[in-house]
């Protein structure tokens, strides 16, 4: 059975999202599950579903929420308390309603990292996850010092510019054209210019990634609801879910590399452009990436929008640094992408940002970084998960 046009997004909401060590993750909540219920002409008797991204420590849990909030919920879930899945959410969403499992879902993702300590430090409460079998949840191996995630997408840059003879330089085109998008983004949380010599005199953190390639640590909320065909009202403006596909594992996959490139146990083989341009994401929605007018992409690390772009079509493998060149992705550009600054310039909420921005976009209410006739957005991740969103 096919997801497509069975769900819609139907309001959108969130809390400010500058580091507040002052306020709690359930003000912050209350902040984006407030907003996403006005901005759908709800009630909150309307809801009987919550799914969270987050939970504690860094989030609060689903049944804190519904108590919290007084919700009276009939289907609930919540997934991992650290990156990805914002997909996975959604799509989880877009399946209850589709089955009749609940009407109305609130997704919702609060989370405060300004409290927490910094990753990698005995202080944060993921460090001792990282020493189980396997490594952690970013395939860390703490044993041989890779102890935050940037170890992971540091090496994975590093192996792709040694196998591809390419330019690392060129990435500075990712971070200097999501900060002019943030310039424009009334809450983003870096606003100030970024120019080429602040790139490259930014200070190391991993090599080959410096600071401007990681993304800022920040709290914030976001709360998306989504609910089935029957239920949508045009006055909600609603947005469609018309593609899906979820979250990637196995041999072939390392979650800071595109598919293939050769980490850990990958064969090394590639998606070639054809299968790129046709991952079931693009089958579901009958489109190939030509249609897609405004494009969100998981940017916790400037290389992993690069990677995407190859895995989802955009261009070749090992072309992708130089494809993103004069402007490509600016707002003016062919694919303008993370119009609101992403991670990397407005916030790190797990992509949640991205999907907020999506849905603006497509309802044409994204002020001074509107794309003109935006009716087709993709939201897609270096892991796989994707999601094609279209207005009516």
């Amino acid at each position: 059975m096919s997801l497509s046009g069975k769900a819609a997004i139907i309001g959108v909401g969130a809390s400010s999202f500058a580091r507040r060590p002052d306020v709690s993750v359930l003000e912050m909540a209350a902040a984006a599950l407030g907003g996403a219920l006005a901005d759908a002409g709800l009630e909150k008797s309307a809801l009987d579903g919550l799914i969270v991204q987050i939970g504690s420590p860094r989030g609060a849990d689903y049944d804190t929420i519904a108590q919290t909030f007084g919700l009276t919920l009939r289907y609930c879930s919540q997934t991992w308390p650290h990156g990805r899945f914002t997909a996975t959410v959604l799509t989880q969403a877009a399946m209850a309603v589709g089955s009749g499992l609940a009407t109305r879902v609130a997704c919702v993702l609060a989370m405060k990292n300004s409290d927490l300590g910094r990753i990698g430090e005995a202080d944060n409460p993921f460090f001792h996850e990282q020493f189980r079998e396997n490594g952690g949840p970013h395939g860390e191996e703490a044993a041989i010092g890779m102890a935050s995630p940037v170890a992971g997408a540091a090496m994975a840059l590093a192996l792709y510019c040694r196998r591809y003879d390419a330019d690392r330089e060129l990435l500075a085109a990712i971070p200097m054209t999501f900060r002019r998008h943030a310039q424009r983004t009334q809450d983003a949380v870096a606003r100030e210019t970024m120019s080429l010599a602040d790139y490259r005199s930014a200070r190391p953190i991993v090599d080959p990634l410096r600071l401007l390639d990681c993304s800022l640590v920040g709290d914030g909320a976001v709360c998306v609801i989504v609910t089935g065909k029957s239920q949508v009202e045009a006055s909600q403006r609603p947005v469609w879910i018309t593609g899906a596909q979820g979250v990637q594992a196995g041999r072939d996959s390392f979650i800071f590399a595109p598919h293939g490139l050769g980490m850990a146990q990958q064969s090394g083989t590639r998606l070639t452009p054809v299968e790129a341009r046709n991952q079931p994401v693009y089958a579901m929605a009958g489109i190939t990436p030509d249609r897609v007018d405004v494009l969100g992409v998981y940017d916790s690390f400037s290389p992993l929008a690069l990677y995407t772009l190859e895995d989802f079509g955009f261009c070749p493998p090992g072309e992708g640094l130089n494809w993103i060149q004069d402007g490509r992705l600016d707002l003016g550009g062919e694919f303008p992408t993370n119009t609101n600054g992403g991670q990397l310039s407005h916030a790190q909420v797990n992509g949640w940002g991205q999907i907020r921005e999506l849905v603006q976009q497509l309802r044409g209410e994204a002020q001074g970084r509107q794309i003109a006739g935006a009716r087709t957005a993709l939201w897609a991740t270096v892991g796989g998960d994707a999601l094609v969103f279209e207005r009516s």
